[in-house]
């Protein structure tokens, strides 16, 4: 009688991994990807894949010593997912998919891999320490967005190695929180091929940049350190397409092209950039979906930038819509961020009508402004089209004048800086600073959420580049365009408490003049008393007592900022006074040429301090008076026989350096017994 020598000998290959299947089992945890446990019934870790269209699929690992069938996982019914538990696995080993006995894949859902042609790594999620640290609500009327790309941010080395990583951008967030950024948005941060990217190629769209950023630890640290400081992390995300290469999603299950994460019609299944997801299928919106659930979460996110929202809601050639992908887009604003996670936003790059986004960039305003900014004639400066830009109201609107695109290399000699564009040969010079000044401060006091772009506050002039970092240098060099970004940002967010109709959602416009080239214009809506005035002259002409009709309140404007004050330039003119007084709603100012000036009927402390006499004796028939002179305004000092007045100035103390004056005035008599410092002209 003829005896096997082994079972194998009597067994068809299928058959063999038949019994390798029974003798596992599905998993009864939860968790999809590799999710480690430890509970009362062992520790290790549970697989679970999406895989419709396998017939077997092994997970082979460091774990089991790379064997492509020590560990089958066991199909979960017609749900398409298959499952198993893995005593032997724990954080930190690295595994990929074995499908139908040839197909090696990577997991779609790890949270960490070493690259992006490399192995899955199980990674944990618990063990972070987020002792203390929450999501922080955003508030768009107080908000304002540093977009930031982490490799290119800080570098202590450049030239040595890999890119910037999250642990060295988070030296430089007390920087950040010092110019009052309270918001920074990331270009995306998700695996890519090599370590130099913009991120919107992404190859696995769980998992952080590893050996380029640091991995899931270095963004969560970020997160931490950022929100230690007030300032919340806006991701920038993409999901109207993957890829193109090193995509291993691509003929996921199958073997063959596109695989269940993708469509395969004409038309619809490609993007100018790669192949757009198939938001009709229950499996991949299912991934997208628990994709923004993982980041907020887990990594503890404030909110989001969706990146070409139009690629993901119409394709070509027709821009045909595809309804699917704004039922999804609308489920996961709407519950996902705004209804789950309260205080989240959610910001379009385009085409966000109807789709329950709070925001979306303005991109027709920024390219008015860049567009007004760059003519090299005043007569060529259209103040109808930038007043149209410009106007609107609520925070509907990202608005900038640099970003990624409009700065990055990639995308050709065209994208320059705006210092480069408006004058190419000297882009540091004063014209350029100038304008490129006047350009942000219309971001900051027009209606709507205002971004800068990293670098542009210390005038960087070179394009972006993902390997090339900011020169921190030029902080120091130009400080002074830093401190005028620092200031106009704190008014904007009302930092001093003496701006608060920049948080306003409201604009009345005063002054429109086409041949003065001056806009004059004021915010309000945030509360009473709220009124901040605008004036902007976009002229190479100092404008003299211009008569501004419309002030919402007689009295005394301070004006709290003026962009050509010396402290913002050793070139620029001290142009202007400090006070307007309005009568009759009407008031004169003077303004230098590219310059703005910020006014409200509340005085900044460091600007209008509180004079004092410290000293005052009476002696040989005189009044001896002494107190501190003015940084930026003139004082006067006046004298008045009632406090009533009227009152007469006897004394000028010009800015702007801060001087102790004295003067020994005769003894008053009963019609001049009381004095006065008056700020002001």
């Amino acid at each position: 009688m003829f005896r096997p020598t082994s079972l194998a000998s009597i067994l068809t290959v299928a058959g063999i991994l038949a019994l390798l299947q029974l003798a596992s089992a599905q998993s009864s945890r939860p968790g999809m990807g590799s999710t480690p446990y430890a509970d009362g019934l062992g520790t290790g870790v549970t697989f679970r894949v999406w895989a419709p269209g396998a017939s077997s699929l092994a997970v082979p690992g460091s774990f089991n010593v790379w064997n492509t069938a020590a560990n089958f996982l066991v199909k979960e019914g017609s749900s398409g997912l298959w499952s198993a538990d893995v005593p032997a696995a724990r954080p930190n080993n690295e595994y990929k998919y074995f499908i139908n006995g040839s197909i090696w894949k990577m997991d779609p859902r790890s949270r960490k891999v070493a690259n992006s042609t490399g192995n899955c790594i199980v990674y944990d999620p618990n063990p972070f320490n987020w002792a203390g640290d929450t999501r922080l609500a955003v508030n768009p009327s107080s908000l304002v967005i540093y977009e930031m790309h982490v490799g290119a941010f800080y570098d202590p080395a450049p030239g040595f190695g890999g890119p910037g990583k999250f642990t060295d951008a988070i030296t430089k967030l007390d920087y950040l929180a010092s110019l009052g950024i309270n918001a920074v948005e990331l270009l995306p941060i998700a695996e890519f091929p090599g370590d130099f990217s913009w991120g919107y190629n992404l190859s696995d769209p769980y998992a952080v940049e590893n050996t380029g950023y640091g991995g899931p630890d270095g963004l969560k640290n970020f997160v931490k350190a950022a929100h230690q400081r007030g300032i919340r992390v806006i991701m920038d995300v993409v999901h109207n397409h993957y890829g193109p290469s090193e995509l291993d999603m691509w003929g996921f299950d199958v073997g063959t092209t596109p695989g269940i994460y993708f469509y395969s019609a004409s038309g619809i299944s490609m993007t100018p950039w790669g192949p757009r997801p198939n938001y009709f299928s229950e499996g991949v919106r299912s991934y997208i979906i628990d994709n923004f659930r993982m980041w907020m979460d887990e990594c503890h996110v404030d909110g989001f930038r969706w990146d070409a929202v139009g690629a993901m809601r119409h394709y070509d050639p027709g821009y045909v819509s595809i309804p699917e992908a704004d039922s999804l887009i609308q489920y996961i604003n709407s519950i996902i961020i705004h209804s789950d996670h309260p205080g989240a936003i959610s910001i379009a790059e385009d085409d966000s009508g109807g789709m329950d986004f709070d925001s979306q960039w303005g991109v027709s305003v920024g390219d008015e402004i860049i567009n007004e900014m760059i003519q090299p004639l005043d007569s060529s400066r259209d103040m109808n089209a930038l007043k149209s830009a410009m106007d609107g109201n609520g925070f509907s609107r990202v608005l900038y004048s640099e970003t990624h695109d409009l700065v990055g290399a990639l995308n050709g000699s065209g994208a320059q800086r705006l210092p480069v564009r408006i004058q190419p040969a000297n882009p540091t010079s004063y014209f350029a600073r100038k304008r490129s000044m006047l350009a942000a401060a219309i971001v900051m006091s027009s209606p709507g959420i205002p971004m800068l772009f990293m670098g542009q506050e210390m005038v960087t002039t070179n394009q972006f580049s993902d390997s090339v970092p900011l020169d921190w240098s030029r902080v120091n060099t130009y400080s002074n365009v830093v401190n005028f970004y620092r200031d106009m940002i704190h008014l904007r967010r009302n930092l001093d408490g003496v701006s608060w109709g920049l948080t306003g959602p409201n604009v009345s416009w005063h002054t429109n003049d086409n041949s003065a080239k001056l806009l004059a214009f004021h915010r309000w809506g945030a509360g009473p008393n709220d009124q901040v005035m605008v004036v902007i002259n976009c002229s190479n002409t100092q404008i003299n007592n211009y008569q501004i009709n419309g002030f919402p309140v007689n009295g005394t404007w301070y004006v709290n900022l003026n962009s050509d004050w010396k402290k913002y330039g050793a070139d620029f003119g001290d142009v202007g006074s400090p006070l307007v007084q309005v009568s009759g709603n009407s008031g004169n100012i003077t303004i230098a040429p590219y310059s703005v000036l910020v006014l409200s009927m509340n005085a900044l402390p460091s600007l209008y301090p509180t004079v004092k006499f410290t000293n005052i004796q009476t002696a040989n028939g005189n009044v001896n008076l002494t107190w501190q002179g003015g940084q930026v305004a003139q004082q006067v000092l006046e004298q008045a026989g009632d406090l009533s007045g009227p009152w007469t100035p006897v004394f000028t103390n010009q800015p702007p350096t801060p001087v102790t004056n004295s003067i020994s005035i005769p003894s008053p008599g009963a019609t001049a017994a009381y004095f006065r410092i008056r700020v002001g002209p």
